[in-house]
């Protein structure tokens, strides 16, 4: 064998070698998002329960966690700013050790804004007149439904106020918040929340009507759904918050190059009446990847054949759903639906609601370690 044919050789031998490498990778490893919303309960524990929790994700090949970052109108972090700090944090700065401690066990950390539009949280609105930072300054930014009302009653949770979704102004704040959080923290994504209006009977308030008026020629009040009016309603909200993410987006990408834009987003069956066009938003490059929040079992398999129909459905929309309210098994049969109809990772709610989870997914859904599309 002269010098030339030897040299060929070992060429050919050397791209089969890495051909082999590049194979048992690709079959040890899943690329696979498995996502889990951190809540702020399961953060306010002691440092060694809580780092013995990130160990249990890691064994259970998790590969992000959405860190609760924005809640009741505050942040988890010191010295924003823009809002108060949580009053009742056990710690003054958890995030400057949590993102490192995730990192080092090889999980992606992202910033979960949990309340979005959610500008405040009161048990019972009718006990105090506070309405947080945001709307205390300016009052005339609060969502207003179609009764009146200025809040949103939850039986179990109490009154939520919300900034209204269409003002460029809450526009504006929601955008210098978020990008402070991606400036401040080493977080490799923002998970947006509650990008939406409240309800199908919101927002109502004067800019809404006279912006409106000034846009279809129509005066603003509840319509019958199925009607042109209600049509031009529906089509003018998304608009507002199309408009919001197309400004938004490219804010938070020049203030902090790389970092990814993901959305806790609503099933497709709620997205009309809050407004919130998700998949558009995905489809024109707002947001990088989307977990609709398909929780419960009714349903579950229509709704995903539904969103399986979206743009980027089998590289960037991972399914989230409700450990909190289903067996250990029937998690496991709906990421397998899931995967057989394509989809390349899930996200669990929540922190609190998965330990019974971890062990059987260990070693049945989740046997194979995974690294995030994202990463």
């Amino acid at each position: 064998m002269n010098c030339f044919t030897r040299w060929i050789a070992i060429c050919l031998l050397s791209v089969a070698g890495c051909c082999f490498a590049q194979t048992d990778i690709t079959t040890s490893t899943l690329i696979e998002e498995r996502g889990v919303w951190l809540n702020r309960t399961e953060m306010f524990v002691p440092k060694e329960k809580l780092l013995n929790f990130l160990d249990s994700l890691m064994a259970a090949h998790f590969t992000s966690v959405y860190i609760d970052t924005l809640f009741k109108g505050t942040v988890i972090y010191p010295e924003s700013k823009y809002l108060p700090q949580f009053e009742e944090v056990t710690e003054p700065d958890i995030l400057s050790w949590l993102i490192p401690e995730i990192k080092k066990r090889k999980m992606r950390a992202e910033a979960w804004l949990e309340y979005g539009f959610y500008a405040f949280h009161t048990k019972d609105a009718t006990q105090t007149t506070d309405r947080g930072v945001f709307l205390s300054k300016h009052p005339e930014l609060t969502a207003i439904a179609s009764d009146g009302a200025s809040y949103i009653h939850n039986i179990n949770w109490g009154d939520f106020f919300s900034l209204c979704p269409s003002n460029p102004l809450s526009h504006k704040l929601l955008t210098d918040l978020y990008i402070e959080v991606a400036q401040r923290y080493p977080f490799d994504g923002l998970n947006l929340d509650r990008i939406r209006f409240p309800n199908e009977n919101f927002c109502y308030c004067a800019y809404c009507r006279e912006n409106f008026k000034k846009d279809t020629g129509l005066e603003l009040k509840p319509f019958q759904e199925g009607t042109p009016e209600y049509q031009k309603f529906v089509l003018w909200r998304e608009e507002q918050l199309t408009a919001f993410m197309k400004n938004l987006a490219p804010a938070i990408r020049a203030a902090r190059p790389g970092i990814a834009i993901t959305m806790a987003s609503l099933p497709p069956d709620m997205k009309e009446s809050h407004g919130q066009c998700w998949d558009r938003w995905l489809k024109e490059g707002y947001i990088d990847a989307a977990m609709p929040m398909l929780y419960g079992d009714a349903g579950f398999k229509k709704r995903i054949q539904i969103i399986s129909q979206y743009p980027r459905w089998n590289e960037r929309i991972f399914p989230g759903l409700d450990s909190s309210g289903l067996s250990p098994q029937k998690i496991l049969e709906q990421i397998e639906y899931s995967r057989q109809q394509g989809a390349k990772g899930i996200a669990l709610w929540y922190s609190g609601a998965i330990d019974d989870d971890l062990p059987i997914l260990s070693t049945n859904s989740f046997a194979q370690p995974a690294v995030s599309p994202l990463k």
